[in-house]
């Protein structure tokens, strides 16, 4: 990451796969913000393989302040819960959850093969996600006068990752602007030197 409001996350879920001796591990990518939505994925998953023996992820819920979850459903203690988790945490991503279900095959595995069949099928639905990257934002308006317009366009385009959300052009004009918030200070503080152009952070 090379700006310090980035972050990585997914734009749609994908899928993986692992087996070993007759164990099958299909595993689930999705985008997840909290745990009441990992309840649903977890649910679900459950309901689309009522045949398998443990449904384990490992999730990142959140872009701030993120909340770490794992569980190995009934697997032996850190075999899969915490494999699947370090490899969402390799991979930097934020917001997401990862689901391996797995079909016993009739011979054990062993902790080391668990921990490799999770880590190996968590990877694989994680390099068959499409990934983009994102920023922590906030919104700044802008209010100023029609002959100020041509400065303000300037600044903004100068404000890395700006995007503009509404604009509004008559006598009085304004406009907002979604920002990265470590561009929030340099922004409000662009037209100090003037009185024709009034900058403030929305809630």
């Amino acid at each position: 990451m090379t700006h310090p409001d980035e972050y990585k996350t997914i734009v749609k879920p994908s899928e993986g796969d692992f087996r070993d001796r007759g164990s099958k591990f299909p595993s689930y990518l999705v985008p997840c913000e909290n745990e009441d939505a990992l309840k649903i994925h977890i649910a679900e998953l459950k309901k689309k393989h009522p045949g398998s023996r443990h449904v384990c992820y490992g999730a990142i819920l959140g872009t701030e302040n993120s909340i770490e979850r794992s569980n190995d459903d009934g697997e032996p203690n850190g075999t899969a819960g915490l494999p699947i988790l370090n490899q969402l945490l390799s991979a930097e991503l934020r917001n997401v959850a990862l689901l391996v279900v797995r079909y016993f095959g009739g011979t054990k595995l062993g902790k080391p093969g668990l921990i490799a069949a999770y880590k190996e099928s968590a990877k694989s639905a994680i390099e068959s996600s499409k990934q983009v990257v994102r920023y922590h934002k906030t919104d700044i308006s802008f209010r100023f006068s029609y002959d100020a317009t041509g400065p303000v366009m300037q600044a903004i385009e100068h404000i890395q990752h700006a995007h503009i959300k509404d604009q509004q052009f008559d006598q009085d004009c304004s406009i907002t602007v979604s920002i990265p918030k470590s561009e929030v200070d340099k922004a409000l503080h662009l037209f100090d030197h003037t009185n024709e152009v009034e900058v403030s952070q929305m809630d």
